[in-house]
């Protein structure tokens, strides 16, 4: 077992890693326990709390950091109600299947990955129930792949990463408004994108 030195368990949280330690020979397994882990420059340690606070806020480049990897959602491409198609920007719209490390509601810039076949696809990413049109029950991720026309990819398994977030979601008075948004939001991801991996470039040796 592998737990944390504030590791509790059992009623009232009585049990703690020195019990399971005295446990381990009885039953067949051993115990590790971690020291905190901070992040470079943070007093604060990493912590489950401290990443669905920094989720919750859209803070995915924060998540990243305290993750130690960037904040992906994994899941089917299902067809949707189409609505992005019919406004010129389609999206790979993710299974209800979510995990939990979906940031807040919002519009994002990142990656999709296709397990099928390998290609990684910059993308603008859209979280959230779509309040334009009021007639989404649930939340959901949707990933517009950028500068791809025709791109089929219903049936695949893929991973959609955030590396930014460029807004929050609200609902706009029309479908032009919408497009207009849309449109800038899609430009920004691309910059942002470019400018990612322009640092990553600049960091390798």
């Amino acid at each position: 077992m592998l737990v944390g030195v504030d590791f509790r368990f059992g009623r009232g949280g009585a049990g703690n890693p020195d019990l399971l330690r005295k446990l381990g020979p009885l039953h067949g397994f051993t115990v590790d326990v971690v020291d905190d882990v901070h992040p470079e420059g943070a007093e604060r340690r990493v912590s489950s709390t401290w990443i669905r606070e920094l989720l919750a806020a859209g803070d995915v480049v924060g998540a990243a950091k305290v993750l130690g990897r960037p904040v992906t959602v994994t899941g089917e491409v299902v067809h949707g109600l189409k609505r992005g198609r019919e406004l010129g920007f389609p999206t790979a719209n993710l299974s209800e299947v979510i995990d939990a490390l979906a940031p807040a509601d919002g519009i994002y810039a990142g990656w999709l990955d296709d397990h099928d076949t390998g290609i990684r696809h910059p993308a603008a990413i859209s979280v959230g129930t779509n309040p334009t049109f009021d007639d989404v029950e649930r939340r959901q991720v949707e990933a517009h792949v950028l500068d791809e026309s025709g791109l089929d990819l219903y049936g695949h398994q893929v991973t959609v990463e955030f590396t930014d977030h460029l807004r929050g979601m609200v609902a706009f008075e029309g479908m032009d408004a919408l497009i207009h948004q849309i449109a800038r939001d899609v430009a920004e991801a691309r910059s942002r994108l470019a400018q990612d991996e322009r640092s990553s470039s600049a960091d390798m040796p």
